[in-house]
């Protein structure tokens, strides 16, 4: 049986769809069966909000997550990621890879951010300022800052409390919000630029895009530094996991 890449999608939905595509650009292959086998699931039904449970408690979103894990780990899937950086938070990430460690060991699960934090590593071996752009979920528990601990080269770089809710809301806004709006919204555009000039001035070497909404609207060339995309990281992390003769 082919290895394959499992996706728990929904987490945005837009952002489940914008991993497989990267997938895709960064497979080599000639033909449809030269690409990888690849399954999504897309049920925000049963996944609650990272940020709301961050900030407010409630029902683990681990407990869905598991499920869509258990789901694509039964069809077949030899390695299973998640596009959203909220959900590597540890209160919810912890406790997922617990329980899959536990019950399906043979089924690797990757960590979006590890693999963005090694990346950004490597582009600056000798250091660099690098800033982020998130959720306050994402901000709220320093999910980055607490992996970044472990490459003191980096210094990161973070909106200030302003500029954080700026962000949220360029993604959770329901009138012009991205995970409300598709295509994205002129205002969710200029926010996301404003706040990204504004961590340039800052002197940030890089821009990691925190959310994988960020990257439906902001891309590589937009901004005076590079844009570091964990959506394109995770891609390019799982299809070497299984394929890494067809990495592009």
């Amino acid at each position: 049986m082919e290895k394959a890449i499992g996706v728990i999608g929904g987490v945005g939905p837009y952002a489940g769809l914008d991993l497989l595509k990267k997938v895709f650009d960064n497979t080599i292959a000639t033909s449809d069966q030269e690409h990888v086998d690849l399954y999504l699931t897309s049920t925000p039904s049963i996944i609650g909000d990272r940020t709301r449970f961050l900030l407010e408690g409630g029902e683990n979103p681990a407990d869905g997550l598991y499920a869509c894990f258990e789901k694509l780990a039964r069809i077949g899937s030899s390695v299973v990621v998640i596009p959203c950086n909220t959900a590597h938070a540890p209160p919810i990430y912890d406790v997922l890879k617990e329980k899959v460690s536990r019950l399906h060991p043979d089924v690797q699960l990757l960590n979006m951010i590890v693999e963005t934090c090694s990346t950004v590593s490597s582009m600056f071996p000798k250091g660099a300022k690098i800033g982020l752009l998130a959720t306050k979920g994402t901000h709220s528990v320093g999910v980055y800052r607490q992996y970044f601990e472990q490459y003191p080269q980096l210094e990161l770089l973070e909106p200030d409390a302003l500029g954080q809710e700026r962000v949220h809301q360029a993604i959770y806004d329901t009138s012009y919000g991205i995970k409300a709006v598709s295509p994205v919204s002129r205002k969710a555009f200029e926010v996301l630029l404003q706040e990204s000039e504004h961590l340039i001035e800052q002197g940030v070497d890089a821009i990691i895009l925190g959310c994988t909404e960020l990257p439906l609207a902001l891309h590589e060339g937009m901004l005076s530094c590079p844009l570091v995309d964990p959506t394109t990281v995770l891609a390019r992390a799982a299809l070497g996991a299984i394929a890494l003769d067809k990495l592009r």
